[in-house]
């Protein structure tokens, strides 16, 4: 069927399809400053050296367009730090999923997420610095997604402990140190010859290994 200019027209201007079109424009900008401000971190650079200004720039909009989308940087810092959690946990989700299939979960779990904190340098280094950092929004933000992080996995190595049908003792603090030693690793892997990344790793996998099997060892016989 063929439409006349006006039936054309009417359907073009359907104020619904440019509510959903301006939405999504909304938020393809809002992840270019994002994806802008992380990407000046991963040069090494603090948050707190970023301006507004240079973020708009690289993120190819209007400083003042900026407030459109976060009422101000420190807003953004705190998008950033939720997005990670966010990602980071269905990473991980993901990654228990597929080991179930007889891959080691404990390698699956290191070798994936240094992959995704090497890509992600920069807001790896922020999340990690912030929760060691003095009182402030970030410090409070990174602070609860290393700890959810945290919860999520002591949660899963009760589970997995009952459905393998052995004791586990201190899951959270094991899951603790567990996660600790993970960021402060996969970070430290930024300055990390290529030649030893893979010695680093191994050990890493190791450290993980004598964790679960302490945190098994320590639980009460029945």
């Amino acid at each position: 069927m063929q439409l006349s200019g006006s039936q054309f027209g009417q359907i073009s201007m359907n104020p619904a399809v440019l509510k959903v079109s301006r939405k999504q424009q909304k938020e393809e900008t809002r992840q270019r400053l994002i994806d802008a401000a992380a990407g000046a971190l991963a040069s090494g650079r603090s948050f707190d050296t970023l301006s507004l200004r240079e973020v708009a720039k690289l993120a190819g909009i209007a400083p003042t367009s900026f407030y459109r989308h976060f009422h101000d940087m420190e807003r953004l810092g705190l998008a950033m730090i939720e997005e990670q959690g966010e990602s980071l946990l269905e990473l991980m989700h993901r990654v228990r999923e597929q080991a179930s299939g007889g891959t080691s979960l404990i390698r699956a779990s290191v070798e994936t997420l240094f992959d995704h904190i090497g890509d992600n340098q920069g807001i790896s280094r922020m999340i990690l610095q912030e929760s060691m950092a003095r009182e402030s929004a970030f410090r409070e933000a990174a602070h609860g997604l290393l700890v959810t992080l945290s919860a999520d996995l002591a949660e899963f190595l009760v589970w997995d402990a009952k459905e393998r049908g052995v004791p586990v003792a201190y899951p959270r603090l094991a899951s603790n140190a567990t996660v600790a030693i993970l960021f402060t690793t996969g970070i430290a892997l930024f300055n990390t010859p290529a030649e030893h990344r893979q010695a680093h790793i191994e050990a890493t996998i190791i450290q993980l290994r004598m964790l679960m099997r302490g945190a098994e060892a320590m639980a009460p016989s029945k």
